[in-house]
């Protein structure tokens, strides 16, 4: 069980400079696509993906016509 805990933080986490830096400019205000790539100065086909596989590990959201948000994090408790 612990190793499956491991797994997911690794994977919860950007894992490239790209998606890094895109969760800079993605709030909890709906951000389009476009206006991502502006602000990251990335190629759209390099935003797109990777938003497309934060999209998948629950990093960011789909609100919208190609808008995004940041999910919030969810807290466990550990502990009694």
């Amino acid at each position: 069980m612990v190793s499956h805990q491991i797994e997911m933080r690794e994977i919860l986490h950007p894992q490239d400079d790209t998606e890094a830096l895109l969760l800079r400019h993605v709030t909890h205000q709906p951000v389009h696509i476009d206006e991502l790539r502006r602000s990251a100065q990335l190629p759209i086909s390099a935003v797109s993906s990777a938003l497309a596989v934060m999209d998948l590990k629950g990093l960011i959201k789909q609100v919208g016509v190609m808008h995004y948000i940041r999910v919030r994090e969810a807290v466990v408790p550990y502990g009694n």
